[in-house]
């Protein structure tokens, strides 16, 4: 059996002692710095977790933009379609207009030297009539 006598008193005493001050000296600063570790460890993980999100807002920024870009490309290049086509229509009218002329030009050409022909043919036509008339008849007319 167990004896109930001063010295478990004095050993009680001398381990609550020992306990306050282990618990001063070891258990307190140990357990402070795990809280700060904790602490610090949940910082860390709210600072990564802000910068994932601020690394996906950029992300999507960035794609935003991208398809701006690619839409105002798209605009710019359907923009220089439609002048170079307008472009190309109008160089189109103008030579039609130069093939027009020309054709006229061509035309009115021809019919006046159809007609300078048609003279000259005439006044030849005429000097031979007389001349074959002045030989079947034998003198001038």
């Amino acid at each position: 059996m167990i004896s109930l006598n001063a010295t478990l008193i004095v050993q009680v005493a001398l381990f609550l002692g020992l306990l306050f001050v282990l618990n001063r000296l070891m258990i307190q600063p140990i357990h402070r710095l795990i809280l700060e570790r904790e602490q610090h460890l949940r910082d860390l993980r709210n600072q990564l977790q802000s910068f994932h999100e601020q690394l996906a807002q950029t992300s999507r920024d960035i794609q935003r933009r991208l398809k701006r870009a690619e839409q105002e490309a798209r605009e710019v290049q359907a923009g220089m379609r439609r002048d170079a086509n307008r472009q190309a229509d109008e160089m189109m009218a103008a030579v039609q207009e130069q093939v027009v002329a020309f054709r006229q030009k061509v035309r009115q050409d021809v019919l006046q030297e159809l007609e300078k022909a048609r003279k000259q043919l005439r006044k030849q036509a005429e000097s031979l009539s007389l001349e074959i008339t002045t030989k079947v008849l034998g003198r001038r007319v």
